[in-house]
């Protein structure tokens, strides 16, 4: 665009960045990632098995279970350094989950809980 074009309308521009919608009534319904993120895989890993540990020693019921399921996803993202299963996995736990995260400490993984 030379400085002698005219705009009409809204003039936007944007420099590497990952927008996922642009303009008026633009609307975007998911995600948008640009480039992978740098997660520290060995904490992250640590964490997850720290948690599964906790969830495990507690009395089984149905959500204990399912959430060990999805704590196991996590922990397998983590070993193969795949941060979309990890974070996923992470994200899909409920509130409870988060709670216990917190209270035993692994607070790295606990801010990705129920994101």
């Amino acid at each position: 665009m030379s400085k002698h074009d005219e705009v009409m309308g809204d003039k936007i521009t944007i420099n590497n960045s990952a927008i996922g919608a642009v303009g008026s009534g633009a609307v975007n319904y998911g995600n948008v990632t640009s480039s992978p993120e740098n997660y520290d895989y060995n904490l992250m890993r640590e964490e997850i098995i720290t948690l599964k540990n906790a969830i495990q020693s507690q009395p089984q019921s149905d959500a204990q279970i399912l959430a060990l399921s999805t704590i196991i996803q996590a922990e397998e993202g983590a070993s193969t350094q795949n941060g979309t299963i990890m974070i996923s996995a992470l994200r899909k736990l409920s509130p409870w989950v988060f709670n216990v995260a917190r209270d035993i400490g692994v607070n790295v993984i606990a801010n990705f809980i129920g994101k």
